[in-house]
Parts: C-alpha cells; sequence; structure tokens
C-alpha cells in the first residue's frame, strides 16, 4: 500500500530502479516552481569584457561578476553575490519491517532563480541573488549620499553636530536648520510611517527590475537627464561610484563620533589645526 501511493505521488518523484522491493525509498526533485519531474539546469555564466577594469590591477573576476552589473569592477572578495547552491536529498527509506532505514542520498543541486513574483512584500524568490544586492547598495548609497549631506549641511547651519540632532529635537522640540516645526515626535513619527511605508509598497509592486532601481519619469527624472541612452549609462555609473564613496564617508562619521564625540566638520577643522599630531593614531598611540 505505502509502495503503491509513493509510486502514485507526483510531489514524491519516481521510484529509484536499485531499491529492493521489500523498501520504499523514493527519488524526490523539489522544483519550487518549475516542471514536474525536471531539475532546474544550472545557467551557463555570462562572460564578461575581458579589457573592463577591475578594482585592482591583475584582479581576476569572478564568474558571477561578468561586468553585465553599472560599476562592476569585480569586487566580492567573500563570495557574496555568488549563486546559492541547494542541494537535493532522495528520501529516507521508509520500510518499517526494517530494524534500520538507510538515510536518503545527494541526487543533485538545485539553484533559486532571481525572477520577481507580485507579491509586494518580498518579490524577490532568491533573497541573497545579485540582483537583490544591487539593489540594496543602491538605495542604501542613496540614502547615505543623503545622509552625509545633511550631517555636514546641518552642523554647518546650526553648529550641532549630526549624532546629537536627535538631543537637540527631544529637548526643544522639532525643528529644521534651527527653525520650529508645527509637529508634535509622535506626529513626525507618524507622518514618516505611513509616508515612507506607502512608497515601499509602491516600490516592492514593481515587477520590473530596470524600474525598481531607475523609476524615471516626471517625479525622479524631471528634467529628462536619462532620455540619452549614452547619457544614462555615465549618469548610472556616476551614481553608483557617489554612492559607494557616500556609504564608505557616513561610516568615516560615525567612527568620528564615537571615538571623538565631534561632528565631520569639528573634526576636519581640528586636523587642519595641526595636521602631524591630531590624527585617528593619536587616539590609540
Amino acid at each position: 500500500m505505502a509502495s503503491a501511493a509513493a509510486t502514485a505521488s507526483s510531489f514524491i518523484g519516481t521510484r529509484l530502479p536499485d531499491v529492493p522491493s521489500n523498501s520504499v525509498r523514493v527519488q524526490a526533485r523539489f522544483g519550487f516552481g518549475s516542471k514536474k519531474g525536471a531539475a532546474p539546469k544550472k545557467a551557463a555564466p555570462k562572460k564578461g569584457r575581458p579589457d573592463r577594469p577591475l578594482w585592482y590591477p591583475g584582479a581576476r573576476a569572478p564568474e558571477w561578476l561578468d561586468g553585465s552589473l553599472v560599476g562592476d569592477y569585480g569586487f566580492d572578495p567573500f563570495g557574496l553575490g555568488k549563486p546559492a547552491e541547494y542541494l537535493q536529498y532522495e528520501l529516507d527509506s521508509l520500510d518499517q519491517n526494517l530494524s534500520k532505514n538507510s538515510p536518503g542520498e545527494i541526487i543533485g543541486t538545485r539553484f533559486e532563480s532571481s525572477d520577481l513574483k507580485s507579491t509586494a512584500f518580498q518579490p524577490y524568490s532568491e533573497v541573497f541573488g545579485l540582483q537583490r544586492f544591487r539593489e540594496c547598495e543602491l538605495i542604501h548609497g542613496r540614502w547615505a549620499m543623503l545622509a552625509t549631506l545633511g550631517a555636514l549641511a546641518v552642523e554647518w547651519l546650526t553648529g550641532v553636530p549630526w549624532q546629537d540632532a536627535g538631543k537637540v529635537e527631544l529637548i526643544d522640540g522639532p525643528s529644521y536648520l534651527g527653525q520650529p516645526l508645527p509637529f508634535s515626535i509622535t506626529a513626525l513619527i507618524w507622518i514618516e510611517v505611513l509616508v515612507i511605508g506607502y512608497i515601499e509598497f509602491q516600490r516592492n509592486a514593481e515587477l520590473d527590475p530596470e524600474k525598481r532601481l531607475y523609476p524615471g519619469g516626471k517625479f525622479f527624472d524631471p528634467l529628462g537627464l536619462a532620455a540619452d541612452p549614452e547619457k544614462k549609462a555615465t549618469l548610472q555609473l556616476a551614481e553608483i561610484k557617489h554612492a559607494r564613496l557616500a556609504m564608505v564617508a557616513f561610516l568615516g562619521f560615525a567612527v568620528q563620533a564615537a571615538v571623538t564625540g565631534k561632528g565631520p566638520l569639528n573634526n576636519w577643522a581640528t586636523h587642519l589645526s595641526d595636521p602631524l599630531h591630531t590624527t585617528i593614531l593619536d587616539r590609540f598611540l
């Protein structure tokens, strides 16, 4: 009875030919959205441009960084962008008449596809895929560019370092560049949650990978700067370079604030007053 049920099941798979008649071992192939009974094939890696610039002379780019992404210089020393490979096991032996049932053996490997699904909360079927990493890098970089500019501008105009801005808001009430705002802290939090939440929900509803990164249109490109394809590629490369620089810069702001307790402009002025004796090494030597 169990043998017949296992053979008829389209989910479990097909019986292995070398299994004895008194045992029930089956071969399971989990497609997760692909055709039943067919294991997904590994896509052949694309060949990148051999003359493209890399992050240091003589470096060899990994096969998953083929130069198709904007700003791809073959930098992935920890292999974070390598496509995840999952092992497929056959089911354990289920013969109740045996004193010991043998465990299932490896029957192959499976790669998750990086397709987008119509799910607004998590559209990526593979959350550790290269395309999602690029989306996270670009979005974090855009926030870092805004944060870096904001930290410098606020300290220059008000004298308050970015790490103390929240303290001032809690004590003196909400303000922007020294001007009071007609909202309470609670109201501002609710406004931010609703506005940003709505924007993120709409962004995740977009299933076109290109439009998710570069929506364009009258709201995100009102001057039509990306109308020319060649100019668009140049602007995309400039954006990802500035985004990476801004992320490193704000990391430096955070380290400076933790070590010195001052803002970036204050630290810069202190360094310029005595460049040879006011460095980060002086804090530890």
